[in-house]
């Protein structure tokens, strides 16, 4: 029996969380204390469903302080709504009243900020508010986005206790005090927010597993999980040993920055070998698109809209005859759509709106070719083949074989093809808005001369400001031009245009009967 794609994301979802974080300044104290937080049974039914749990009791702000080297360090943090600590009148909130001698959830506050903070790189979080304060569940959600609505774009689901944004989900929960039904007996609509000790490992997957709800995350989960599985694995094969042949090969190179770079190489190809090549991605899609295509639906592609089921996308996506995708465009939608159309719209066919559907593509686009999606790999990029640059309001590719990029002594004349907006078979997507093409011409050719600086060897790129007084990194020419540095290529992108461009200089033209150069 097939899955259910919820099923198959809770599945992948168990085994990437490892470690919970919990912060009750009650824990430990289950004898002690009313609402008490009971640590040794919390860890014992975490370490059943094979997830390490990191409670802290804090005792003073600042163990608070001391917790906020760990958010990194996890994705899901539980946290007590009321933290009763030894100083906390030294702590100013400027949302607390004024007349409440212990305002509580002050503390949780300003760890959901912090929290906030770390995940602002679009980490994904999981917050848990578990709090014994369970009739106050919609004052607590209310408070809490009071708090941070200003610090992102958060949703409140009232109803749901709930509060998200596209990477990080706030839920508030009540700890179950053992009296059944009887708790929240005046506030029957609250009991579904009630979670047992028990339940928690359950509801923390399910609610991550909403988080990373689609076919990619699940992909980059699984991929993570193989690979801290396989750790041990990794480090036999760089073994200490190894380090012996690394610094000879590393005297050896004019360049001995190189070795580093040959490393970081033979690494991450290490890492795709790891890579979970067992996932059923036919299952994952088959899946998908049950959960998606509950009853057909009407798409628009350009100025036309067809009828979209979950068998006609299935047909589309499983290769089960010889027919090309254009084939069974015509068979399933008759002339309805063109070729162009269908090939332009395929994206549309699975995405409920047309502008969703174009934002997929452009960041698919650049996942596919720019090198570094995270950003710049260095705080100071440097000037090589497939480096992309604005200069004078322009795009430009530089095609420098990366040979000729670094070991330079003196002035070096590189080289640059621009960026426009003429149609032809090679794309670069620029950012979010903005896709060009490289003009090919060998009359398109740009060069610029640079000098290294300060004993390089390369044309580093230095912080600047730009006109509108953003920080951007530039490369500065001879003559004191300013390239400002976009993005990356990766190698095999960059290497096709270089191929291209030599195609086309290379063409051989001649005088011959127009007659016969015609005959086709």
């Amino acid at each position: 029996m097939e899955q259910t794609f919820e099923k198959i994301a809770q599945k992948v979802v168990n085994r990437f969380l490892q470690n919970i974080l919990f912060i009750d300044d009650n824990a430990f104290q289950v004898e002690q204390r009313v609402n008490a937080f009971d640590a040794k049974e919390i860890s014992s039914i975490f370490a059943k469903k094979g997830k390490l749990c990191t409670i802290i009791a804090p005792s003073s702000t600042q163990d608070l302080k001391n917790c906020s080297s760990l958010f990194a360090k996890t994705d899901v943090v539980v946290l007590d709504w009321y933290l009763n600590l030894e100083n906390e009148e030294n702590v100013q909130d400027e949302e607390a009243d004024a007349d409440d001698e212990e305002p509580r959830g002050i503390h949780t506050k300003k760890l959901i900020k912090d929290i906030i903070d770390d995940a602002s790189d679009k980490r994904m979080k999981l917050i848990i508010i578990y709090t014994g304060d369970g009739a106050k569940l919609f004052d607590i959600t209310n408070e809490v986005y009071d708090s941070i609505s200003s610090v992102g774009c958060f949703i409140k689901e009232e109803e749901n206790c709930s509060i998200h944004s596209s990477n990080i989900t706030i839920l508030v929960r009540a700890k179950s005090n053992g009296k059944g039904i009887d708790q929240l007996k005046y506030n029957e609509h609250l009991r579904s927010k009630i979670i047992d000790y028990n339940d928690l490992p359950d509801l923390i997957i399910k609610e991550f597993s909403n988080q990373v709800d689609g076919l990619l995350p699940l992909y980059v989960l699984s991929a993570i999980s193989s690979i801290r599985e396989q750790t041990s694995r990794i480090l036999g094969v760089y073994s200490h040993e190894t380090d012996y042949a690394f610094l000879g090969h590393r005297i050896l190179l004019p360049n001995q920055n190189d070795a580093q770079h040959l490393l970081q190489k033979i690494f991450g190809e290490s890492i795709s070998d790891l890579t979970d090549s067992k996932t059923d991605m036919e299952n994952w899609i088959s899946s998908w698109v049950e959960s998606r295509f509950e009853k057909p639906r009407t798409v628009q592609i350009g100025d036309k809209k067809i009828i979209v089921s979950k068998e006609i996308v299935k047909d589309l996506l499983f290769n089960s005859t010889d027919e090309t995708y254009k084939d069974k465009i015509k068979r399933l939608f008759g002339g309805s759509l063109s070729a162009k159309e269908a090939i332009s719209g395929s994206t549309c066919l699975f995405s409920p709106d047309e502008a969703i559907a174009n934002r997929s593509n452009v960041q698919f686009a650049i996942l596919t070719h720019h090198k570094y999606i995270f950003g710049r790999k260095a705080e100071h990029p440097i000037l090589t083949l497939g480096t992309v640059v604005l200069y004078k309001n322009n795009y430009f590719v530089c095609i420098q074989q990366r040979c000729d990029s670094v070991r330079l002594k003196s002035e070096r004349r590189f080289l640059f093809l621009p960026l426009t907006e003429m149609e032809n078979d090679i794309h670069i997507q620029i950012n979010k808005t903005l896709h060009l093409n490289v003009s090919i011409n060998s009359f398109a050719l740009k060069t610029i001369i640079f000098n290294p600086q300060d004993g390089e060897d390369c044309i580093f790129a230095k912080k600047t400001e730009n006109e509108n007084g953003d920080i951007v990194y530039s490369f500065e020419s001879k003559y004191g031009e300013k390239l400002e540095w976009v993005l990356e290529l990766k190698e095999l992108h960059a290497q096709r245009i270089v191929d291209a461009y030599c195609s086309k200089l290379s063409r051989v033209g001649l005088d011959e009967s127009e007659w016969l150069r015609l005959l086709k």
